[in-house]
């Protein structure tokens, strides 16, 4: 299923754009089929990936307004990045929006119609991000009507607590019209640990989501400045910066939240999937690793995925399953369990291979 994350706030200088790109850079990296869709007429996201709008033949405005030419086709439009990251470019055109359609009866949907109905045979993505302008017109509204979740990024400021009222009044009339409600979470940014100002406003975010705020925050990091300014994500401009960390933070916690949601779906009987589901399996984001330890106090899973470093497990609401998604491409690995400081093989696998010190490791191969 296609998850369709609106990044919005009607507060410019937030990181949205920011967060738009190297969120989906982060989330392609990690092996998962993402579309940029930039709906801001300044087209920050199209110009931040290096893309001159006006270099185009076609944007994201030739598909909503054709303003009686021929409409363009998906693969005119769309830009593949890399195998998995995709970008639908805008442009300032895109001002013309409002106008065009304002007297429409289904004003609010031509996006949804676009990305579902218009385009002929759309790539198959697991993610589609859009990038909304900064207020609440009529192409926020597009986005807030076919998104399942909303990002609202905030950055440590008054101003930002202010519009905190407005943006969640909007998303309130929009679920109460459409009659379904969006998951929203907010996303700290530009945000300085040693900031006492910075700080207070942390706890007043989250004192409002609770745990609607995502646990990763996005710190003030100028390379990511630099990479913008340079046209690349932060993944291909440097790996090795606190920007690129945060933002894989992100991406994996995403991942996580989509993968304890699938999951909660499914679990109708909860012995049954325990019998089930003890074992590395493939699931959306990675591979899930899990250990059934009731009495245990810690569960970390070691590899050399990440070169034998312990990643702990979470506990799953008191049942002593043991489980933490980790990020794989195709490949094989050695794993095995730390147990309350002691190693241990997977027993729900069979699969393990001989190491160099003459034991053994559990072995998971990912094939696609």
């Amino acid at each position: 299923m296609i998850r369709v994350i609106a990044i919005a706030n009607q507060k410019g200088g937030c990181g949205k754009t920011t967060t738009t790109i190297n969120l989906g850079a982060c989330l392609a990296r990690l092996n998962q089929r993402v579309l940029l869709v930039d709906l801001d007429p300044q087209a920050h996201t199209t110009v931040g990936l290096g893309i001159l709008p006006e270099k185009l033949d076609w944007t994201l405005y030739d598909l909503f307004c054709p303003e009686g030419k021929r409409r363009p086709t998906w693969e005119e439009v769309v830009l593949r990045l890399n195998p998995y990251l995709y970008l639908c470019p805008g442009d300032l055109r895109l001002h013309q929006f409002e106008e065009f359609f304002t007297t429409h009866s289904q004003k609010e949907k031509q996006l949804k119609y676009l990305l579902f109905f218009a385009l002929s045979k759309p790539k198959p993505f697991d993610y589609i991000l859009l990038d909304c302008p900064p207020n609440m017109g009529l192409l926020t509204h597009n986005a807030l009507e076919v998104s399942q979740e909303v990002i609202i990024p905030i950055e440590p400021s008054f101003f930002s607590l202010h519009g905190l009222a407005k943006i969640s009044e909007t998303l309130q009339r929009v679920c109460e019209k459409r009659g379904r409600t969006h998951e929203t979470n907010a996303l700290l940014t530009l945000f300085e640990t040693h900031d006492r100002f910075g700080q207070e406003v942390y706890e007043e975010v989250k004192k409002y989501f609770q745990d609607r705020l995502f646990h990763t925050v996005i710190h003030r990091d100028g390379i990511l400045r630099e990479a913008a300014g340079a046209g690349l994500s932060i993944v291909d401009f440097d790996p090795n910066s606190m920007g690129y960390r945060d933002h894989m933070g992100l991406a994996t916690e995403i991942l996580e939240r989509r993968w304890r949601s699938e999951a909660t779906a499914l679990d109708t009987a909860e012995d049954d999937f325990l019998r089930r589901s003890v074992g590395p399996r493939r699931v959306s984001g990675g591979v899930l690793f899990q250990y059934l330890a009731p009495e245990a106090k810690e569960v970390f899973v070691v590899g050399d995925f990440n070169q034998w470093v312990g990643v702990p497990l979470l506990r799953r609401n008191g049942n002593g399953c043991w489980q933490k998604v980790v990020p794989l491409r195709k490949g094989g690995y050695r794993y095995k369990f730390l147990v309350d400081g002691e190693w241990q093989l997977d027993p729900g696998s069979s699969e393990k291979k001989e190491n160099q010190h003459g034991n053994w490791d559990s072995y998971v191969e990912i094939n696609d």
